[in-house]
């Protein structure tokens, strides 16, 4: 009888946190995972193919060009950078989305990182075509008879070269290596200089003319636009479900230490089974 009590005993459930949370768990993170063999094939081969068929897309319409020249892939390739860089902000916000794990590190947030900085430095070699001045010919885009360049033309390249800086930063950081040396927290802390990153770009293309009276009608502005826009569309849609969900945890986490504090121990209730099988 006693043993009999005790197995009953046994059976019993205690109810826990995790399962007053059990609805709201969540699946495993976007992305192909650790294994780079398949991130050869799910992430770098799609995000390459994907990238360059932006580019000839956005050649193709791009206005007032009869003949190829070198020049003609200076915007195309900035946007697609852009596009880009937009995505890695918004890969945490289809995480949500979808009710998947938004863990620190992202191998898919950090392919699609190795691509930006990519086509950013294109878009850096590209820009810098066309001016004579031979080899130091770029010092012009910045400082002119001793005195840096502070007019339209000369803020553009300053805020490109801040955010070519960050991109190369981010590009090296972006490792396992880096990961492990700087701890997760501090990792994530330089890793989100991805914000700023994506200020400078648009300032960048302001101070080019992204935005003048001409431009508007251009596809190049037109995608800007709708890029800024999904952003701070995004983020905000973000903090908004994290909230969320942290307001939910928060009280289920409570309710299950009040159960867990409601439901005796098997200790307490062991002495009750025995003196009733001694009846």
């Amino acid at each position: 009888m006693v043993s009999t009590a005790l197995a009953t005993k046994r059976m019993m459930v205690r109810p826990s946190v995790s399962d007053s949370s059990s609805s709201h768990r969540v699946g495993a993170t976007l992305g192909a995972g650790r294994d780079l063999r398949r991130r050869l094939v799910l992430h770098h081969v799609p995000l390459a193919l994907g990238s360059a068929v932006a580019l000839l897309v956005l050649i193709a319409v791009a206005p007032g060009h009869q003949s190829f020249s070198i020049e003609q892939l200076a915007s195309p390739t900035g946007d697609v950078a852009l596009v880009l860089l937009a995505v890695t902000l918004l890969v945490g916000l289809a995480n949500l989305l979808v009710r998947r794990r938004n863990p620190v590190n992202s191998y898919l947030r950090r392919d699609v990182g190795t691509w930006t900085a990519i086509w950013s430095l294109v878009h850096v070699v590209v820009g810098f075509q066309g001016r004579s001045g031979g080899a130091l010919g770029f010092v012009d885009f910045f400082v002119v008879d001793g005195r840096p360049l502070t007019d339209s033309f000369g803020m553009g390249n300053w805020t490109g070269l801040a955010a070519t800086v960050i991109v190369v930063m981010l590009l090296v950081l972006s490792t396992d290596r880096y990961l492990r040396e700087l701890k997760s927290r501090r990792w994530k802390e330089l890793q989100r200089l991805n914000y700023t990153l994506f200020g400078l770009v648009v300032l960048h293309a302001v101070y080019y003319g992204a935005l003048q009276r001409r431009a508007t009608a251009s596809p190049y502005t037109l995608l800007l636009i709708i890029t800024v826009i999904a952003v701070l569309a995004g983020q905000a849609v973000g903090i908004w479900l994290w909230r969320r969900s942290s307001a939910r945890t928060e009280p289920d986490a409570a309710t299950g230490e009040r159960q867990s504090a409601d439901v005796p121990s098997m200790t307490d209730r062991q002495p009750d089974a025995i003196a009733s099988s001694r009846r």
